[in-house]
């Protein structure tokens, strides 16, 4: 029901507003306080209910309630509240045109009934009916010719004026198809057809003027002037009455046999056209939910989830149409592979979520760096791919390469954390690096090898020796699991020496393999390769069970090495790293105290919490901690002092020219007092030649190692060195090309 409330008192007008607000079928829909500004409010709004108050701060109620009785076609129920005594003045506005007179002072109770009153009594599936017309989605839809030429078919029919199809909603009516009138919609308060719902078949009102229940309805006392009304009711097959078809007069009469039976059928086809409708609409929907799935699942298919850019699949099928465009222009196809430096550091340290934004800011410049011709593909990770069609010479290749190395090399501020990574890129290009898709594709794969094995953030080119050292190193990779479990692995052992009296303070264990193909292999030809396979854990603990059993012989042999040290990586940080190596040291006998474990900066760094933990476990049984090669990697003073360290080790870098470069000196010196300020032992790595050493003894660096005092030695010849120490003579060791030990030579 739709109310416009005319009242002076902003108090009870609001009492008014807040107790009609409680019912939802009851709607205010504007309130006046004067004469004047009501009556255009009522001439604007249509209401069909008016609580009016006699009152007014400006003119008077009943000179507003005689003003909108005879205005032509506004014919709302009025319903007069006042204070004064109903003698006379209930009188006076019933003559004005009032329906109903209330005092002020009575219970609201008696204003709700009167209002309910009016309402059309409700079905009672009602929520059910309501949700079935929604289903319909027919509502406040566009005409539609076969539902208009049933109306008006109806019309002819009857020989009535007015035909019309209408969906009574929770709260209005709607005319779907209307023939006779220009009225749209209406309140369900005022609606005839909203009585029709609740009987079965055809429901007539022969004279609504003389029916008490329609005789002041708006609708037949005002326009418009209904005094004729037959509607059928459209029942779904679930027996949901969703509204009617109805013919409407303004003269008295009454349906003959024929018409009536006509509205029936008229009835069953508009019910059967709603149904087909919803199920055309549901075919429709289904129809594009799958296309939508089918675009989502393409999207799966083809495009990359954090970035938007086209995937491994996507890139190889247009690598595909690529070669086959290149083999008939006899153009070149080039393509690049992008490995980002430095990521997982970025991911590990300022978590997954920055990670992420960093890869999608990254996917954006490469975006804008190449043609729009061009594919820019994430392949997984931090690698990226780019297919650069259409190309002349390699050289144009390369320029683009060169371009997105430097693009990547930029800073750029994520999430407001100012970030620096690099970039490796390797480059192959149809037809000279390869003939189809997939080689192109592993030939920029290597060459990106290569250029990160040259330190990065540079691009290569490909070239066959690249391919020659994959096969190797596949075949490297295999013969490696077998050598671990064959005992091909061996230790040799570097000392470390106090620097003031050059007494022995511990051997470094270094892993070579000995090859049965190739010979003694150095652990860069396959440490980092059993880091990429995942061997690196085996291949650890087999070192470590060398290095202490060794450490035990010579224990037996009365040879005292006051501790070893083993190099962990940081694919070993894993929670039951500390347990295997107790393990260890309990099978041999070996105190924990004689362990030193050597830690890059990076393993530190990458994995904060969790290396910290395992540090701390290593610390409370005993072992010490070293990090090695410090000064190359990023760490901070807070690393330096959260962490459980025992020793540093200065990167040889910035020992090779101590004695001449005095920047090295300064960054040595500083390095050194930063360590002994927080009670760190420190060692010097690559220590060759006297005056490197005289530096270092004059900064207070405690312990050294390097050629100046012996080059890692196999057991034999460390063991020969270890003898020569303990009896107090300097070992000299010759060594063949490969550096191994041949010859020691002792003198006192």
């Amino acid at each position: 029901m739709r109310i416009v409330i005319v009242e002076d008192s902003p108090l009870l007008r609001d009492n008014l507003v807040r107790l009609l607000a409680a019912h939802p079928e009851l709607c205010v829909v504007g309130s006046a306080a004067g004469e004047d500004d009501a009556f255009a409010l009522i001439e604007a709004q249509r209401p069909d209910t008016v609580l009016l108050d006699l009152s007014l701060s400006e003119g008077s109620g009943i000179g507003l309630l005689r003003r909108v009785r005879a205005t032509p076609g506004l014919a709302p129920r009025v319903v007069v509240l006042s204070s004064r005594s109903a003698d006379p003045w209930e009188a006076v506005c019933r003559e004005a045109g009032a329906d109903v007179f209330l005092d002020k002072a009575e219970d609201t109770k008696v204003l709700l009934a009167q209002l309910a009153s009016w309402m059309p009594p409700l079905p009672l599936d009602e929520p059910r009916r309501c949700r079935r017309l929604r289903q319909l989605q027919v509502l406040d839809t566009r005409p539609e010719p076969a539902l208009d030429a049933i109306a008006r078919l109806a019309a002819r029919i009857a020989e009535a004026p007015v035909g019309v199809i209408s969906l009574v909603d929770s709260h209005r009516q709607w005319f779907k198809a209307r023939v006779g009138t220009e009225m749209q919609t209406t309140s369900r308060t005022v609606s005839l057809c909203a009585h029709a719902l609740v009987g079965e078949g055809l429901f007539e009102v022969e004279d609504a003027t003389a029916d008490p229940r329609f005789a002041d309805n708006p609708l037949v006392r005002g326009e418009p002037g209904v005094r004729f009304y037959a509607g059928m009711p459209l029942v779904m097959p679930g027996g949901e009455a969703v509204g009617t078809l109805c013919v409407l007069d303004t003269r008295p009469r009454r349906l003959g046999a024929t018409a009536r039976e006509a509205l029936a059928v008229l009835a069953r086809s508009v019910t059967d056209e709603l149904e087909l409708r919803q199920r055309v609409g549901e075919l429709e929907e289904e129809v594009a939910r799958r296309h939508e799935a089918e675009a989502r699942i393409m999207q799966l298919a083809t495009r990359d989830a954090l970035t938007g850019l086209p995937n491994r699949a996507a890139l190889m099928d247009r690598l595909h149409q690529g070669v086959r465009s290149a083999q008939r222009s006899g153009n070149l196809l080039g393509v690049l592979f992008l490995d980002l430096d430095r990521f997982k550091w970025i991911n590990d340290t300022l978590g997954h979520d920055l990670g992420d934004a960093l890869l999608q800011e990254m996917a954006l410049r490469l975006s804008r760096a190449v043609r729009e011709s061009d594919t820019v593909a994430r392949l997984g990770g931090d690698e990226f791919a780019i297919v650069l069609g259409d190309l002349w010479q390699v050289a144009d290749a390369e320029a683009v390469a060169a371009k997105v190395v430097d693009i990547v090399t930029r800073p750029l501020e994520v999430r407001g954390h100012a970030l620096r990574v690099g970039g490796s890129v390797g480059v192959a290009v149809y037809p000279f690096q390869a003939h189809d898709e997939e080689s192109l594709l592993r030939h920029a794969d290597l060459a990106m090898y290569h250029a990160k094995e040259s330190g990065g953030n540079r691009h290569q080119l490909f070239s066959e020796h690249m391919n020659a050292r994959a096969v190797e190193r596949m075949t490297v990779e295999s013969e490696l699991r077998a050598a671990i479990a064959a005992g091909q692995l061996e230790l040799h052992y570097q000392p470390q020496l106090c620097l003031e009296d050059r007494s022995l303070a511990g051997m470094e264990a270094l892993v070579r393999w000995r090859h049965p193909r190739l010979g003694l292999l150095a652990p860069g030809r396959f440490v980092p390769l059993a880091e990429d396979c995942g061997l690196i854990w085996e291949l650890g603990l087999a070192v470590m069970e060398l290095a202490v059993a060794q450490l035990a012989a010579w224990d037996r042999a009365g040879l005292q090495v006051p501790r070893i040290a083993v190099n962990v990586s940081p694919a070993q940080l894993r929670p039951e790293l500390v347990e295997r190596i107790v393990e260890i040291l309990e099978r041999h006998g070996v105190d924990a105290c004689r362990l030193e474990v050597e830690l890059t900066e990076s393993a530190l760094t990458a994995d904060g919490p969790a290396a910290n933990g395992l540090l701390q476990a290593l610390r409370r049984m005993g072992a010490s901690i070293a990090i090695d090669d410090f000064g190359v990697g990023y760490s901070s003073l807070t690393l330096l002092r959260r962490l459980p360290i025992s020793a540093l080790k200065i990167d040889r870098s910035f020992v090779a020219e101590l004695a001449t470069n005095h920047q090295d000196a300064a960054i040595v010196e500083a390095i050194l007092r930063m360590a002994h300020s927080v009670g760190l032992r420190t060692v010097a790595e690559g220590v060759e030649h006297d005056g490197q050493d005289a530096v270092l003894g004059d900064l207070g660096c405690q312990e050294g190692q390097g050629y100046l005092f012996a080059r890692p030695l196999d057991v034999a010849a460390a063991t020969v060195w270890l003898a020569a120490n303990a009896a107090g003579r300097r070992a000299a060791m010759t060594f063949d090309e490969t550096g191994e030990a041949m010859r020691l030579q002792a003198g006192a």
